[in-house]
């Protein structure tokens, strides 16, 4: 009797202590995992809402990207194909052909509701072999992520087959809050209209995460805003070229191969936002770009140096 009282004490005991001292919980992750497999991404087309990562390998042989936007309520990703990058590479087509004016007329002529889509970030220029990832605060909706690099005069995002896309992955961000905790940050980067500032931090050899606030914005050629985009100099690099390569607009803009090695970033978001990305650095100098035009002249352009451990 008494040994079975002394293991119940013990058993008491022992719970008690379990309670006092609980194993950690694992912060919880909500992660959207793509692949890039030629033209295409591949994975879920859903994730949950709130702090949300989207991860990106790309193994499909060149540079790509994944800008994030979300849709307006009625507007889907067929009619994005039809009405918006159906007429860009038309336009971009009449242009290379040497008819500037109906390239002008072909982007006039753009549906009204192309003003409501909403850029929410998404991992910046990567090229081949590189992983990247951004990490932005989603509500739920419809949302597309897509990559519009150039090879030989086409678009990634587009596909000449009516009704098929390229690469475009509709997402849908569920109502389900995700629980996933706002990220910590060894760099701080401010974007404002008169280019980049870091505030606080710095980079470092290694795995690296950069907040990125958004403290202005403003839209270019109707399109495009300030963003981020890391590639790294090497001794034969044609900065001035890096520098200008990822604006869209130019015929030869982001037209593939790329002049430099783009390890990662983060695309445009709204004026006020604050997003995170990861860049994975080996020691050296690197650059980072924003994807309008003459960025180097309007200030958007910071080149930083990534010392030995």
């Amino acid at each position: 009797m008494k040994a079975k009282l002394v293991l119940a004490v013990l058993a008491l005991t022992m719970a008690g202590c379990s309670e006092v001292n609980p194993e950690p919980e694992a912060p919880a992750a909500n992660v959207l995992e793509l692949v890039i497999k030629g033209m295409s991404f591949v994975g879920p087309n859903t994730v949950s809402s709130g702090w949300t990562t989207v991860r990106i390998s790309n193994d499909g042989g060149m540079t790509h990207f994944g800008l994030v936007y979300r849709l307006p309520d009625g507007v889907t990703a067929e009619m994005v194909d039809e009405q918006v990058i159906r007429h860009i590479q038309a336009s971009l087509s009449a242009r290379l052909a040497g008819d500037a004016e109906e390239a002008d007329r072909l982007m006039a002529d753009m549906p009204s509701w192309l003003g409501k889509l909403v850029w929410m970030g998404g991992p910046g220029m990567m090229s081949d072999g590189i992983v990247g990832e951004a990490t932005m605060y989603l509500e739920p909706g419809n949302y597309l992520v897509e990559c519009y690099v150039k090879t030989n005069g086409v678009q990634h995002n587009f596909n000449p087959e009516p009704g098929q896309l390229g690469m475009v992955h509709a997402l849908t961000v569920l109502a389900k809050n995700g629980g996933m905790a706002e990220p910590e940050a060894n760099v701080t980067l401010e974007l404002t209209n008169k280019g980049y500032r870091i505030v606080e931090g710095a980079f470092r050899a290694g795995q690296n995460s950069i907040r990125a606030r958004f403290v202005q914005q403003q839209r270019y050629n109707n399109f495009v805003g300030h963003d981020a985009h890391v590639f790294r100099i090497e001794e034969d690099t044609d900065v001035v070229a890096a520098a200008g390569w990822v604006d869209f607009f130019p015929v030869d803009g982001q037209q593939t191969p790329a002049p430099a090695h783009f390890v990662g970033g983060i695309h445009d978001m709204p004026e006020g936002s604050t997003g995170y990305f990861k860049v994975n650095l080996e020691p050296g100098t690197y650059g980072i770009t924003a994807e309008i035009p003459n960025a180097q002249a309007n200030g958007h352009f910071l080149r930083f140096d990534v010392g030995g451990e």
